[in-house]
Parts: C-alpha cells; structure tokens; sequence
C-alpha cells in the first residue's frame, strides 16, 4: 500500500499567505517556488460593499515561480473583494 509521501516526495517545503484586496485582477509577488511541486488555494474571501447582497468569490493563479494573480469573479460594483490565499509547496 501506498502512502502519501510517495506522491508528494516527503512534506512540504513552504507555506505562503496572502491577504489581497482588489476591485478586478491584480499580481502579487511571492518567494520563488518549484511550479511543479506547488499549488495555490483560495481561503476566502470578503467585500466591503453594503450594495449588494452577492457572496464574493475570487480565482488565485499561479502566473509562474513568483507571482500569483488574484481575480475578483463577482464583479462587484463599487466594491473592493478581499481575497484570502496561500502558496504551497512540497519537496
């Protein structure tokens, strides 16, 4: 039987979190990561608009080793989504 380390190749080697306000699609720069062992998530996400009544959702990129792109999906009118992620990485 196969375990999870056989696939991943031992752990992980890093962890990087971001917390990204955009009113569209804006990059972030991260450390540089190995893109085939690394993948980014969506933690959450909020929006500071009392306007509409619409859950904000957003989309994380991973562009290339260093850069992430952060994309608001709602299109919020006159809002600003904040939009929570993280880079990992594993050996």
């Amino acid at each position: 039987m196969s375990n999870l380390s056989e696939f991943i190749g031992g752990g992980i080697k890093s962890v990087q979190t971001g917390t990204t306000p955009t009113t569209f699609s804006t990059t972030v720069t991260i450390n540089a990561v190995d893109t085939a062992k690394s993948f980014v998530t969506i933690n959450g996400t909020s929006a500071n608009s009392s306007s509409s009544s619409a859950s904000p959702y957003g989309r994380a990129i991973l562009l290339n080793s260093t850069t992430v792109q952060i994309d608001e999906l709602n299109a919020f009118s006159n809002a600003t989504v904040t939009v929570y992620w993280s880079v990992v990485e594993y050996y």
